[in-house]
């Protein structure tokens, strides 16, 4: 048997038993399920790839530990911000659209960047504070919603009111 085909019959035979024994699979690649891109697993930058780099939706697949795959819900996970760790690395921040759990996910080195930054750019466009007072708010125009005051007549030395 020459030295290719002995490879090849190694991984085919590793990949049947591991199939039938352990019941994984070795795919090299998914099929998104929010854009049905297919998503090739060899990412720069990350060894657990479970999120599109098309549209950064994921799949709710770990648990406690990334890779781990023991996650019971397998629902999507929606992009929501982006954050930065201390070393200057990116990570996504998924929400689960089934169960609602929030999970942290590395970006990739070839994720969309334009998404990435409009991620990046969402607390700008929509604040929890608001940036400026509402203008005239209800009442009757003295900005706290209550009756308007009467100015006091001032008083003289003598203690009488002197005219306005």
């Amino acid at each position: 048997m020459r030295t290719g085909r002995r490879e090849a019959y190694v991984c085919s035979v590793l990949q049947l038993c591991s199939e039938r024994f352990f019941g994984l699979a070795f795919a090299r690649s998914f099929s998104c399920e929010h854009c049905g891109v297919e998503v090739s697993l060899d990412a720069p930058g990350t060894t657990h790839r479970n999120h599109c780099p098309s549209c950064l939706w994921s799949r709710h697949l770990d648990r406690n530990v990334p890779g781990d795959r023991k996650a019971d819900c397998a629902g999507g996970m929606e992009p929501i911000a982006v954050t930065v760790r201390g070393e200057g690395r990116w990570v996504l921040i998924h929400r689960c659209t089934n169960c609602g759990r929030l999970r942290l996910n590395k970006t990739a080195g070839d994720d969309n960047v334009l998404l990435l930054m409009r991620l990046a750019a969402l607390p700008l466009t929509m604040p929890f504070v608001p940036f400026a007072a509402d203008p005239e708010p209800a009442g009757n125009g003295n900005g706290n919603g209550t009756k308007p005051r009467k100015p006091r007549a001032r008083k003289n030395a003598t203690g009488e009111a002197r005219p306005a």
